[in-house]
């Protein structure tokens, strides 16, 4: 990489760093407001998050990847052709996908309500309404991210935090909303940013020219950098439902979650730098060059995973403090600051594996969050009769050492030399 490329990746990922900051900022923001709620709504709102994130999280952090990497290697106009082909594609099959999950939501909410624990049948309504932008959204900031288009990006980032923590605070704080109301500011963020990336990529979606699109060939390659990216989306949310769902009282919930927003707030700050990085990969292989990429993001992302989670086990108390969590949470805060640094190499490294191609290490990245919900079922019948932070502990323990399996297996296959065609990808 030139020393002009190396300036700009470096003023690029500094760009998405502050970003990333500020937006995360205003969304822990909301984290810091809703421990004012009641403890039911709280934790409703907490598990509707998590829902969310199984319908629409894991496919859309896929989809950004999927879209990031074809944006980024389409350098000819056949290749352009294909993308707005595959865009519009997409577009369409999602909505459709949409709107059958949301039928089927409205008819059986009662079941869903009863099995997340929620008392609130409107509120299970209208995250699935938050489905939609949560499948298109990533999307469209996948085109911004795979053109280089870093300033919207960043933008869009800041922009959704803002309005979510507004929205919450005027509906949840000012005029005493429950749960419900909490989902309304999620839904509004999303929305409004979602509409700005639609009009922001419309060169793309709008495009009078297109190429051909299959969906075996889509398929194909999306299905293990969905594999690859649900690993990761996974492992950041199996615990929370799990501890919602099945064993523990509300008031203990609500201090796992405190500590859980902070573990997983230290994982936020690695996106900035992969989001610059992989395509960055991806174009430079297009273009047949060498990037170094790679190895500067895995130190400082690893780099900046250790001095935080030595400072949450010095300090514990003081990140709870500033976002006003309840400070009885503080003896878990250091078990998931450890327990989530090997998440923060392992995403650089399934990141760098996707983008150069190498998707051998997909069906066994996607095994490690399978084996982890077995250890959680394992130990649940021990868990239920264990005092509460013994057993938040134990499940903390769980989801570390299934994170450390995943950096493993994301290791192993990074620095193996690939086979057949794949061989001239050097992961640096």
């Amino acid at each position: 990489m030139s020393s002009k490329h190396k300036f700009l990746f470096l003023r690029q990922s500094g760009w998405m760093v502050i970003a990333t900051f500020i937006g995360g900022i205003f969304m822990v923001g909301v984290q810091a407001f809703a421990i004012q709620m009641s403890k039911t709504d709280f934790n409703n709102f907490v598990a509707l998050l998590g829902l969310l994130v199984v319908f629409g999280g894991v496919p859309a952090a896929a989809l950004q990847t999927i879209f990031a990497q074809q944006a980024s290697a389409a350098v000819t106009g056949e290749k352009v052709g294909e993308l707005t082909a595959t865009v519009r594609a997409l577009l369409r099959s999602t909505f459709g996908f949409w709107m059958v999950l949301a039928g089927l939501a409205l008819i059986f909410v009662g079941p869903v309500s009863a099995a997340l624990g929620v008392n609130n049948p409107a509120a299970v309504r209208l995250i699935m309404l938050c489905v939609l932008p949560s499948l298109w959204g990533p999307i469209l900031k996948g085109l911004l991210q795979g053109q280089h288009r870093f300033a919207p990006l960043g933008w869009l980032l800041m922009l959704e935090g803002v309005v979510r923590m507004g929205t919450f605070i005027w509906l949840v704080l000012w005029r005493k909303g429950g749960a419900a109301a909490a989902v309304w500011a999620v839904f509004t963020g999303l929305y409004l940013t979602t509409s700005i990336a639609l009009w922001l990529t419309r060169d793309v979606w709008s495009a009078k020219i297109s190429g051909p699109f299959s969906w075996k060939g889509w398929l194909i390659r999306g299905a293990p950098l969905t594999m690859g990216m649900g690993s990761y989306v996974f492992m950041t949310r199996l615990d929370n439902v799990f501890t919602k769902s099945l064993f523990f009282v509300a008031d203990d919930v609500k201090l796992y979650n405190c500590a859980m927003f902070i573990g997983f707030a230290i994982t936020q700050f690695i996106a900035p730098i992969t989001a610059v990085m992989f395509p960055t990969i991806v174009r430079n292989l297009a273009l047949s060059r060498k990037t170094d990429a790679f190895v500067p993001s895995l130190l400082v992302t690893g780099g900046f995973a250790f001095l935080a989670a030595a400072g949450c086990t010095v300090f514990p108390r003081l990140p709870l403090a500033i976002l006003h969590f309840k400070t009885e949470a503080a003896p878990l805060v250091p078990w998931f600051a450890w327990a989530l640094l090997p998440l923060t190499p392992a995403y650089v490294l399934i990141q760098n594996l996707l983008a150069q191609g190498r998707y051998a290490a997909a069906p066994w990245l996607i095994l490690v969050p399978a084996i982890y919900v077995l250890a959680l079922m394992a130990q649940a019948p021990g868990l239920v009769s264990m005092p509460p932070f013994d057993a938040f502990e134990r499940v903390i323990q769980t989801l570390g050492l299934s994170c450390l399996l995943l950096f493993g297996v994301a290791a192993w296959f990074t620095w193996r030399k690939p086979a057949g065609l794949l061989s001239r990808n050097d992961p640096t």
